[in-house]
């Protein structure tokens, strides 16, 4: 079912300190390898004294050594040190919805615990391989942008003098639903998380643990929209994303989450609302053999269209030419249906976007667009190109074209004919024409035939005909093999 990432919260209570679980929302966790610490990007934190995490730590009545020591028997680095210790924690250790298990020691007995409990029996594992971490308390908010007043507890974790890396193993270990613990599939979500992506759901108590530049303001944390996981899942440009939610000026596309692993959204326009008339760059990442295009309305740009970069990679500047909503999709697993990855909608068209359009693609400006019976592609095939179309529409103020035959268009290619569907009984018409096939020609206007062409060598056929009767008019070729008469192009003649 198409629904966003904020939209998930709605299904599920996630970890929040001692009430609820976190927010369904995937972290903006680094990708980065194992092994050297210097490949590992990190940021610079002046450690706390010891007597500031004392007061957050509890004193431990086991030891945690061999423990410690299993997990991270094949880990080189302090950097995998972390990263085994905060899989196991996630794997093993469920959330205590009665919210009362908040020591290592019983943490560990139980194999649950609030969020207390939780950085508690980290921080113990941790210091029993000799890697210092600390607790960060504050306040966290949901994909709702609920804030609980008791506020949340997540780690520090250090991977060298000085620098370390942002993680939060509650919210990485699931979620609960009613009383029910629920195991997060994928628990790197909330591993090695960037400041900037941080700080939109955790509002440490001290400035000096956001780790920013910039440090926000409560009321700028409280202010902030709440965050949509699916613009991690899609790699979108999360820091870009951090400050334009710190100003409130963000206003993102409607995202859902059927291509979730499928598709990397290198990228896109960020605004929930489009122009006509306007190019947009679409910028994409295939990781799975899929088609793809931008659907707007009658108008689509399938894969075919859009530049293949190699790797997977495809561009496109598309314009959108129809007030009806424009999307990006992708084919399901059958090729068979379309699924929304993003939808936008299209902003009230001005005269001056219809005109940009208009210069681009002649045959949507509005003018054109209201002529009824237009096929442009027919016509294409039958000699008249697009913008020829448009000029004989403009000079001869057709209203309606003509019936042209689906089929029949590649019997021949239109020179000159008159190109308003209704004529007038009495006036004299031009018929001018190469005929790409063999077999006669002739004009029928009830009863009326008219088989006298001039005729070059190349198969120009010319006439002119003036119908005498309302009715029908018809431009028919002749079936060899019958001797039948079938029509190619018709037109409506009135009385004078």
């Amino acid at each position: 079912m198409d629904i966003t990432g904020w939209m998930k919260v709605t299904k599920r209570m996630m970890l929040l300190l001692c009430m609820a679980m976190p927010l369904m929302v995937e972290a903006y966790a680094a990708n980065t390898p194992t092994g050297d610490d210097g490949n590992v990007e990190d940021y610079y934190k002046k450690p706390d004294s010891d007597g500031e995490q004392a007061k957050l730590v509890s004193q431990p009545s086991r030891a945690y050594d061999k423990l410690a020591a299993e997990i991270t028997a094949s880990c080189e680095s302090n950097y995998d040190k972390i990263r085994a210790i905060y899989e196991w924690i996630c794997n093993n250790i469920a959330y205590d919805t009665s919210y009362s298990i908040r020591k290592a020691d019983q943490c560990l007995a139980k194999r649950k615990g609030v969020c207390q409990g939780y950085c508690d029996l980290f921080v113990q594992l941790a210091r029993a391989v000799g890697i210092r971490v600390e607790v960060i308390e504050g306040k966290a908010k949901d994909g709702t942008g609920f804030v609980n007043p008791n506020g949340h507890g997540w780690l520090f974790a250090y991977t060298r003098q000085d620098h370390g890396i942002l993680l939060d193993p509650t919210w990485g270990a699931g979620s609960v639903e009613g009383n029910r613990f629920i195991r997060e599939d994928d628990c790197w979500q909330w591993f090695n998380v960037k400041p900037e992506w941080m700080i939109l759901s955790h509002f440490p108590n001290r400035q000096s643990d956001q780790l920013l530049d910039k440090p926000y303001s409560e009321q700028e944390f409280l202010g902030c929209q709440p965050i949509n996981s699916l613009w991690a899942a899609y790699g979108l440009d999360l820091k870009d994303i951090s400050e334009k939610v710190r100003q409130q000026t963000f206003y993102p596309p409607m995202f859902y989450n059927q291509g979730e692993g499928i598709v990397e959204l290198k990228e896109i326009p960020m605004s929930l609302d489009l122009r006509v008339g306007v190019d947009y760059v679409f910028r994409i990442k295939m990781n799975a053999e899929r088609d793809f295009a931008i659907l707007n309305n009658s108008v689509s740009c399938k894969k075919a269209e859009w530049k293949d970069e190699g790797d997977g990679i495809y561009s496109v500047a598309f314009m959108p030419r129809d007030t009806v909503s424009l999307l990006f999709c992708i084919r399901d697993d059958s090729g068979t249906a379309w699924q929304t990855i993003v939808k936008y909608e299209i902003e009230p068209p001005t005269e001056s976007n219809w005109k940009m359009v208009a210069r681009r693609f002649p045959l949507l400006a509005p003018d054109i667009k209201a002529v009824k019976n237009l096929d442009a592609e027919l016509w294409g095939r039958a000699g008249i190109p697009a913008q020829r179309l448009v000029n004989l529409i403009r000079e001869q103020q057709v209203t309606m074209l003509p019936t042209l035959y689906r089929g029949r268009e590649t019997l021949l290619t239109f020179i000159n004919v008159p190109m308003n569907r209704q004529l007038v009984a009495g006036q004299e018409y031009s018929f001018s024409f190469k005929s790409n096939g063999e077999g006669k020609w002739a004009l029928h206007n009830e009863g009326d035939w008219q088989m006298e062409w001039e005729v070059t060598e190349d198969g120009l056929h010319t006439t002119t005909f003036t119908p005498s009767k309302a009715g029908r008019l018809s431009l028919m070729l002749q079936d060899e093999a019958t001797g039948a008469y079938w029509p190619s192009l018709e037109y409506d003649v009135v009385a004078q």
